[in-house]
């Protein structure tokens, strides 16, 4: 029974496919940190929600037991002070670390992106490196320019057909648009 070999990415693919393949990974691991940042930050405001209950809850609480012991109106109003006091200081807490927490987000989603921007280009420089080194095959800017060529040449074709290549019916069927029906 014959096992089978499983070689590294790289090695099994061959400098320009290796290369594109670092490309891909790179985009992959980009993708998958921002999706983790997204979970942290998700995290963090599910927590600030989660304090923003309690401190609601018990305000609400601290309402009702000022109602309970409250001998008359002036008795709840001051009561009811002192609860006021507390939710506006728990509210302002809440919002600094809200605050706090929305520049530590944008701080880290600068970074990533830094990052990935920094890895992608490096990627790209090996695939064009690795491309370069195979026998063959043409830089991305190569081809580019190869094929612009070829369909400048194929569209002075259509528009001047004295100077087309070729005659007859793939003369007639760029002249008309298309091959079908011609």
């Amino acid at each position: 029974m014959a096992t089978a070999s499983h070689p590294p990415f790289d090695a099994s693919l061959g400098n320009a496919l290796g290369a594109s393949f670092e490309t891909y990974r790179t985009n992959t691991t980009a993708a998958l940190r921002l999706l983790v940042g997204q979970q942290q930050w998700r995290e963090q405001l599910l927590k600030l929600e989660q304090r923003r209950i309690e401190r609601d809850r018990e305000a609400v609480e601290g309402l009702l037991e000022s109602l309970r012991t409250a001998r008359d109106w002036t008795d709840f109003a001051v009561a009811t002070q002192s609860v006021w006091r507390d939710y506006l200081g728990a509210s302002t807490t809440l919002w600094q670390e809200g605050m706090a927490a929305a520049m530590q987000g944008a701080s880290t989603w600068s970074e990533s992106a830094r990052d990935f921007t920094q890895q992608w280009q490096e990627a790209c420089a090996g695939a064009q490196a690795g491309a370069s080194k195979v026998p063959g095959a043409l830089p991305m800017r190569e081809w580019m320019n190869a094929f612009e060529r070829a369909m400048s040449s194929a569209a002075n074709g259509a528009a001047h057909p004295g100077k087309a290549a070729g005659t007859g019916h793939a003369h007639r069927a760029s002249a008309g648009g298309g091959q079908h029906g011609h």
